[in-house]
């Protein structure tokens, strides 16, 4: 089975989609079709972070640097943990955001 990848489309300071996941910087809203996934902030602004790459991979240093002031040595498990809540509330579009091991994290839709 073939599958054919696809990047996010990034409209600086609107929304982007990957899929049928729709992120709103505007409105801080998350959407995968027509359902709403509750984020808290950070969890936000972690998945605007991932999503704004385009496709390409959003390392983990920089992922920290754009989150935590003081990301510390442990920002590593800090990221696993943010995204393993991520995930868990995106429900079928946690299937977009990719683990790229020992880099970071990268958000594309598989068609």
């Amino acid at each position: 089975m073939n599958a054919q990848t696809t990047t996010a489309a990034v409209t600086p300071g609107a929304r982007i989609a990957v899929g049928d996941l729709v992120i709103d910087r505007e409105r801080y809203l998350v959407t995968i079709g027509e359902r709403v996934a509750d984020l808290t902030y950070m969890e936000f602004e972690a998945l605007y972070l991932i999503a704004a790459e385009d496709g390409r991979v959003a390392s983990y240093g920089a992922l920290a640097a754009g989150l935590w002031e003081d990301a510390g040595d442990d920002h590593r498990r800090r990221l696993a943990v943010l995204i393993s809540r991520i995930r868990s509330k995106l429900g079928h579009g946690a299937d977009y955001l990719q683990t790229v091991r020992q880099v970071g994290y990268r958000l594309l839709a598989h068609e």
